[in-house]
Order: structure tokens, then sequence, then C-alpha cells
């Protein structure tokens, strides 16, 4: 079990562990009218994206999760909204899964917040249920703030669900402090000078 770059082949399993993970944690199957799209807003970008960072937790040359981010949130929005976005097959809602994404995507401003002043960078974390728990999590976490910390970032937020008690719990474990909380979310946020 290694971290390494994620690359271009880890795409599609990227995507699995992202639809896999993404119902607060559980298997997000069949919630959307095309799997693929959550994956679509919440990983695949990043290994495209501007001053993104793409780290896979590797069991016996296999990604069976990964964190995933960008450095300067308010330039990978600009991207995602003017490139990336525009050019996905997904545009009508035929699910509640769909109702929800697929306006928050169009968003342009979806990923900023008053986060970014103070923690300009912002991540995704995933582990496959079978790696969880093994300390996986904890060493992603610290190999990604190394990189971001190495290329001058000062800090790093996320945006939870509120309803994912596993990942409130699991965040003020690896040195994130909550910073923000509405109805729907929590964010967190680390400093890395």
């Amino acid at each position: 079990m290694t971290i390494r770059a994620a690359t271009f082949a880890d795409e599609r399993q990227i995507a699995r562990i992202c639809l896999l993970t993404g119902a607060d944690g559980g298997d997000a199957t069949g919630q959307f009218t095309d799997d693929a799209v959550l994956a679509d807003v919440f990983a695949v970008p990043y290994l495209r994206g501007p001053g993104c960072v793409a780290l896979v937790w590797d069991v016996e040359g296999q990604a069976r999760g990964y964190v995933l981010a960008a450095a300067d949130t308010s330039a990978f929005q600009a991207w995602f909204s003017n490139e990336w976005w525009p050019s996905r097959r997904h545009r009508e809602a035929h699910t509640p899964g769909d109702a929800w994404l697929l306006p928050s995507a169009a968003d342009p401003k979806r990923c900023l917040n008053a986060a970014v002043a103070d923690y300009p960078a912002h991540l995704h974390i995933d582990l496959l249920p079978d790696q969880q728990g093994k300390g996986a999590g904890r060493r992603l976490i610290d190999a990604m703030c190394e990189a971001l910390r190495g290329s001058g970032v000062p800090g790093v937020h996320l945006v939870a669900s509120a309803a994912n008690r596993g990942a409130l719990a699991f965040y003020p474990r690896v040195g994130f402090n909550e910073i923000a909380r509405d109805a729907t979310t929590v964010t967190f946020a680390r400093d890395l000078v």
C-alpha cells in the first residue's frame, strides 16, 4: 500500500471510487441518470484542472482511494465553469440526485465561499470501504497537505455533508477545524504555514 501521484490511467477507478462513496460515504450508484455525473463534478476535473494535485492510495497497482485538491480554488472554479462543465454532456435532471447536483455544478460560484480568502486550496478525499480505518485517510491527507505546503499554499478547506457522520468525525482527527456550518454542510479548514 503506497501513495502515488494519480495518472490519467487511474481516471476510471477514481470515478468508481467517487460513485461508491458519493452518498454521504455510501454507494451512490443509481442516484443519478448517469452514474458518471458525480465524478464529473467531484473527481475527474482534478486530474485536469489548473493547479490541481491528485494522489491515490495504491493497493497492488490499483487505486483504492484518493485525495484530490485544487491549490487555487478561484482559478479552478473559473476553469470548471468556463471549460470543464460546458464540455460535459449532463444537462437534464431526471432524478432527485440530478435535481440538486446539476444546478450546483452549473453554479459559477459553487466552490467559492468565505473560506477561500484564508484557505485558498480545497480538497476531496474518498476511500473504498475496505480501506477505511487503516490509516490510509490520514496518510493521504498528510501527503496532500505537504504537497500544497510545498507549493506555497497557506491553507486548505473542504466542505462535507452534515449527514456524513464518518467524515465529520474524521476531519478533526487529521488537523482540520470546523469553521462554518449550515443546515446541510460543514466547512473545515487547516492551516499549512
